[in-house]
């Protein structure tokens, strides 16, 4: 079966836990998109701020502390898409608050940081994977192959965003995106790739049929009338045209 990853945008802690509730029998594994309105201009919890979600920060304390669990944390594995500045001091939290997958943006980070982040978050650092926590690398549709290439074997993934505009669901998918999964499933053809914006019914079977391994959905997911039946959609479409 296809792995299909649904895409939480997370507004405050509240929406987190009904989106959780939605998701919970259907999958595994969620992405959880973290914005902190200064890389990206868009913020989501726990970065909200102002009356909206008063608790947002208290609650991911008591979650880094582990006082408290993410809801369905014995059924779905989380990813920390980290949409912020300096993700380096900021991982190790995320990894506290329960991640099982770590995806820090190529562009996020300048040479120095990155090497830093790779040292002691990527494959054999001794950091992660006591842990059992990956480490991916967020790419845009315009970046071209060699951006990870001195990486590409100390890492566990890449993340090719299928929009350009990142922080916001329901984007327009950018073409130029399926050209650089077909490009990075040549060059490195052992190295994961997720796409993560844009993905439709219809997006999905060039996506797949250009290299993608994994799909991460959000606003299609959520805006559908039929949640399970439109999942099971697209697993069947990525399990048909990835043979």
């Amino acid at each position: 079966m296809a792995e299909i990853i649904p895409a939480i945008l997370p507004k405050s802690y509240g929406e987190l836990e009904t989106k959780l509730d939605i998701v919970a029998a259907h999958t595994n594994a969620v992405q959880l998109d973290i914005c902190d309105g200064v890389y990206v201009p868009n913020r989501t919890w726990p970065y909200i701020r102002g009356a909206s979600d008063k608790m947002g920060d208290r609650i991911f304390e008591s979650l880094v502390n582990q006082e408290k669990a993410l809801p369905h944390w014995e059924e779905i594995d989380f990813e920390f898409d980290l949409m912020v500045k300096n993700p380096h001091e900021k991982i190790p939290d995320f990894i506290s608050a329960g991640a099982s997958k770590i995806i820090v943006h190529r562009e996020s980070v300048d040479e120095t940081e990155l090497a830093n982040i790779v040292r002691d978050y990527g494959k054999h650092s001794g950091e992660l994977e006591p842990f059992d926590v990956e480490l991916g690398i967020a790419l845009k549709p315009s970046d071209i192959v060699d951006s990870v290439r001195e990486i590409a074997s100390q890492i566990h993934f890449v993340q090719v965003m299928g929009i350009s505009k990142i922080g916001f669901q329901g984007q327009k998918f950018d073409s130029r995106a399926e050209d650089l999964v077909r490009a990075l499933k040549s060059t490195y053809p052992t190295l994961p790739i997720s796409v993560d914006g844009g993905v439709t019914s219809d997006t999905a079977k060039l996506l797949v049929s250009a290299g993608a391994d994994r799909l991460i959905v959000g606003s299609y997911l959520f805006n559908a009338t039929d949640f399970s039946g439109t999942l099971e959609r697209l697993g069947f479409l990525k399990e048909f045209y990835g043979a």
